[in-house]
């Protein structure tokens, strides 16, 4: 696993690796013991980190994490983790397959278009905020995000067609 070294830089600045985990806390500050079904993991991540995963794309990240769809009574009721890669990079983030996915930051993500831009708006965001369901019940992972957002890289815009003349 590529580790940055300097302060300031992205701990890991291989854009093939999932968003690094952060510094881990639970409420009060304490490192967590043993997950609570309900409670909310808490921690930190970098945004160069943020920045790095969200500008290399949503296909990217999702080539990490293999999800299908969950459904309930033919409603859809969020994204079903199947696998994460490589494993050893998501031990510290308390989300395993199994777990539905059904919100990031209070958005919807039912639809391409919403998961899409739920993933951008995390790039400006202070904070992540991963809502999902664990055998039914509910919980989230909430990352503050440390740093001012950087401007977006520029899209290349198509040619404009020669003006007639």
């Amino acid at each position: 696993m590529a580790c940055g070294g300097g302060e300031g830089e992205a701990r890991y600045p291989d854009v093939d690796e999932p968003m690094p985990p952060g510094a881990q806390t639970s409420p009060g500050g304490v490192p967590p013991a043993t997950p609570d079904p309900v409670r909310q993991q808490s921690g930190t991540l970098q945004r160069a980190d943020v920045e790095r995963v969200v500008d290399a794309g949503l296909g990217r990240f999702l080539a990490q994490v293999a999800i299908e769809p969950s459904l309930s009574a033919g409603k859809f009721v969020g994204w079903s983790i199947v696998s994460l890669a490589p494993a050893a990079a998501w031990r510290s983030i308390d989300l395993l397959p199994g777990d539905v996915v059904t919100r990031i930051n209070g958005m919807a993500i039912e639809r391409e278009v919403q998961a899409y831009d739920a993933f951008q708006a995390v790039r400006q965001a202070p904070s992540i905020e991963v809502s999902y369901l664990r055998r039914g019940q509910p919980r989230s992972l909430r990352y503050s995000i440390v740093g001012a957002p950087s401007l977006p890289p520029r899209q290349e815009r198509p040619a404009s067609p020669p003006s007639p003349g």
